[in-house]
């Protein structure tokens, strides 16, 4: 019998739902925090899955859901982060908050109160934008991406005494979800992504899912601050050649 209380920060919707739906097909309990209550609910699901509202960017809030997390559930075995900021404002301010300092918070609060299970692992989702520049995207998410890169270093050494892991997994060209209907309607974005990138295909939630669930397992006993880019290969490519990445198929 599957044993995990795994706690998913940003669990309802892309990344984090993605990993909420695989960890749901095995036995445990899955603690979900978010900036509200989901309205859909989780099909076939092995696991006990409870949802929390709380806002990332207020301790006040924070900390007493996982308190009470932890109340209800037990020790946490494993922890993942996959928050975004969607609120307004000064997009920077707004990032850090929900992405550094929150994910920051949670990690040493639960640390403070004693409440991760023995051999607990934590990966920390950020993007490969948090090396290289997008232009649709603003300067906060590069900033917030970047820090949370470094955090996983900085927290896999402070905490390595403790026998907790600390890893991450940098995405990129992710198919959402929720942005299916907007590829549906840009047929020529797609087919080009999936052009220029080496696999031939852009990434699911569960491809991201299942690199978490890996860093989180066993079978990752020793890796700790290391930052695991998902992206099919595109990353790995100089910016001359995707003019010419076609050909490569050929080989």
């Amino acid at each position: 019998m599957n044993t995990h209380h795994s706690i998913v920060v940003g669990g309802t919707k892309g990344l984090g739902r993605g990993l909420v739906q695989l960890w749901s097909e095995s036995e445990g309990v899955i603690s979900v925090i978010a900036r509200r209550l989901p309205n859909h609910e989780t099909s076939a699901s092995k696991a006990e899955i409870r949802h929390f509202a709380a806002d990332l960017t207020a301790p006040e809030s924070l900390l007493p859901a996982l308190d009470e997390i932890v109340k209800q559930s037990g020790p946490v075995t494993r922890l993942a982060f996959s928050q975004r900021n969607r609120g307004t404002g000064d997009t920077l301010e707004g990032e850090l908050k929900v992405g550094v300092q929150a994910t920051q918070q949670v990690i040493e609060h639960l640390v403070e109160t004693d409440s991760f299970a023995p051999r607990a692992a934590i990966v920390v989702v950020s993007s490969v934008c948090g090396q290289f520049i997008a232009a649709e995207q603003p300067l906060g998410y590069h900033v917030t991406k970047a820090a949370l890169d470094h955090l996983v270093r900085f927290y896999a050494v402070q905490l390595a005494s403790k026998g907790i892991r600390v890893n991450g997994v940098a995405p990129n060209l992710i198919l959402k979800d929720e942005g299916r209907e907007f590829y549906r309607q840009n047929p020529e974005l797609q087919s080009h992504y999936e052009t220029v990138i080496p696999l031939g295909q852009m990434g699911t939630p569960r491809d991201v899912a299942n690199a978490i669930d890996f860093l989180c397992s066993d079978r990752a006993g020793h890796i700790t601050g290391q930052t695991l880019v998902v992206d099919g290969g595109l990353t790995v490519l100089l910016q001359h050649s995707l003019g010419v990445r076609p050909s490569f198929r050929t080989i």
